[in-house]
């Protein structure tokens, strides 16, 4: 009986150490997503883009965000968060207001959310370089 117990104990360790490896191969896959796009913001030339309203938005690595850009005078005058997911106090909405003052979609990530934060700026980036 002890013989068979001890199996089931084994059987269960090894099945719950596979179900964490795979957990943790599946989050370094998406945290590298979100770096690779963050990665690949580049900088917005303002005077390119026409006055009107710009929406973008990316989804991965357990959050996901909506936004809605106005450029006005070939500034960036507004952003407006239409919809996001992410855990509660994980919003990084202070990242907008980086954005407007910085005129860059690319600017420092709020401590503590900084998957927030990445997710903004590239669906900002997203807004203001493909369109409306």
């Amino acid at each position: 009986m002890l013989k068979k117990t001890g199996k089931i104990l084994g059987v269960a360790l090894l099945v719950i150490v596979v179900v964490i490896g795979v957990f943790f191969v599946r989050y370094q896959m998406m945290a590298s997503n979100v770096i690779a796009q963050y990665r690949q913001i580049k900088t917005v030339d303002l005077s390119r883009v026409a006055d009107g309203v710009y929406s973008g938005s990316f989804g991965d690595f357990l959050v996901y965000v909506k936004v809605e850009v106005t450029v006005k005078r070939r500034v960036i005058a507004s952003i407006k968060v239409v919809d996001q997911r992410s855990g509660p106090g994980y919003e990084a909405l202070a990242t907008v207001d980086r954005i407007i003052k910085a005129q860059s979609p690319k600017v420092d990530a709020v401590t503590g959310a900084s998957g927030s934060s990445m997710s903004i700026m590239i669906a900002v980036n997203r807004a203001l370089t493909c369109g409306k």
